[in-house]
């Protein structure tokens, strides 16, 4: 049941979605809304957001829930100076089965009609921009969206062209958006990759964790965890730069040991992820990550060894063993994404009609998205340092 405190409920659907260009998100899985607190509640506290999380990774569906958190002092609630607060939390679902398209225009809708309720409504801390990505603005503008003069968000039709709008755009929100925006140049089709391959690319939230916690306790496995994700990456490079080579070389024969160095080297990948789950995080992003990099491996090999033989070259009756291995591990991991049986057949199809072996972008992206994020945690993070240390302001001694 609707509490007669929440801003008005969402907009009805104006039917308008399949006209719209949607971009399905690659760096990230949730987000959210600004919370609002009700001013007038004078019983304790009522706060109100919105959140949006995926729902369905193959199908890039997303849902839509108001979360409504009350606190308020019991009967007879001081006792000996002591508050015996109650809290509540209710969540309802909004939408379920939702495009992205759809998930901003929740957002926009529920924002706004809090801030038309200004009487009503106060943003809490933190505000949008100190949400960072965590806020669906932001969130948007990385994905590839850009928000024009009314604040409407559209789906930018290239990496570097502005959509059609008949609003146009504010310079400020331009700058802001171009700053933001992390989509490859090959995603904004939606084909790409990344783009077939759900939960890739948001593993880097944790360096916006860091730079906010502040207790010894949290420091000390801030600081662990980031070890963890140090060698986690270090073990994705690896296996990187040996796919690479093996692209490279694949002609030269002999060269399928580079590709077991590849998964043995994500083999390690994976211990690292199940130490980042006993730190507390969500292990599930990279988890899902470490298994498309093992799919990536078999499919490469398989696509050199289709070459090779295509070209006659090598022993063809051990290549067609190999390959029908390869294939068959692809496909075995690969159902643990997409058990469908057009993911399998379009899997199948790509290897036999990829003309060689190529590293995806999503891979090349990760690298060099993780150095980014962590050069940026080190410069926030010394920043934060030189600003708790004590000023040496030279002074006089004191004389009584």
């Amino acid at each position: 049941m609707a509490d007669k405190n929440d801003p008005l409920p969402s907009p009805p659907s104006g039917g308008l979605d399949g006209l719209r260009k949607n971009l399905g998100p690659l760096f990230g899985s949730h987000c959210a809304s600004q919370t609002y607190a009700l001013k007038a509640y004078v019983r304790g506290s009522y706060h109100i957001r919105m959140d949006a999380y995926i729902d369905d990774p193959v199908k890039k569906t997303w849902t839509v829930q108001k979360t409504t958190i009350v606190t308020e002092t019991a009967a007879g609630g001081m006792f000996f100076g002591v508050s015996k607060d109650r809290t509540r939390t209710q969540v309802q679902k909004v939408k379920t089965r939702a495009s992205f398209n759809d998930v901003l225009d929740e957002m926009l809708h529920f924002e706004k009609l809090c801030h038309s309720r200004g009487a009503d409504y106060v943003v809490q801390n933190p505000d949008a921009e100190a949400m960072g990505f965590k806020h669906f603005r932001a969130f948007a503008e990385r994905e590839g969206y850009v928000f024009d003069s009314k604040g409407q968000p559209h789906a930018r039709p290239h990496k570097n062209v502005l959509p059609a709008c008949d609003a146009g755009f504010v310079q400020s929100d331009i700058d802001r958006a171009d700053s933001r925006l992390l989509r490859p140049e090959n995603e904004f089709d939606n084909g790409g990759s990344a783009s077939k391959a759900p939960q890739t690319h948001f593993l880097f939230d944790q360096f916006t964790r860091a730079v906010h916690v502040h207790s010894m306790d949290d420091k000390i496995a801030e600081l662990r965890v980031l070890d963890i994700l140090d060698r986690f990456a270090q073990h994705v490079h690896r296996a990187y730069d040996n796919l690479q080579t093996y692209c490279k070389q694949y002609h030269e024969l002999g060269q399928g040991g580079l590709i077991d160095d590849a998964l043995d080297a994500l083999r390690l990948a994976g211990a690292a992820v199940r130490q980042l789950k006993a730190y507390g995080v969500e292990s599930e992003a990279f988890e899902s990550f470490v298994l498309q990099c093992k799919i990536t491996c078999n499919v490469l090999h398989a696509e050199g060894l289709y070459d090779l033989m295509n070209r006659g070259e090598g022993d063809f009756v051990q290549n067609e063993i190999l390959f029908r291995q390869r294939v068959d591990k692809a496909i075995e991991t690969f159902r643990r994404i997409d058990d469908s049986e057009q993911g399998i057949k379009t899997l199948q199809d790509m290897i036999v009609q990829t003309p060689r072996p190529e590293v995806p972008e999503a891979m090349t992206a990760f690298l060099r998205q993780y150095d980014a994020q962590r050069a940026d945690w080190r410069q926030a993070h010394q920043a934060a340092r030189d600003t708790a240390a004590p000023k040496n302001d030279k002074k006089p001694p004191f004389k009584p």
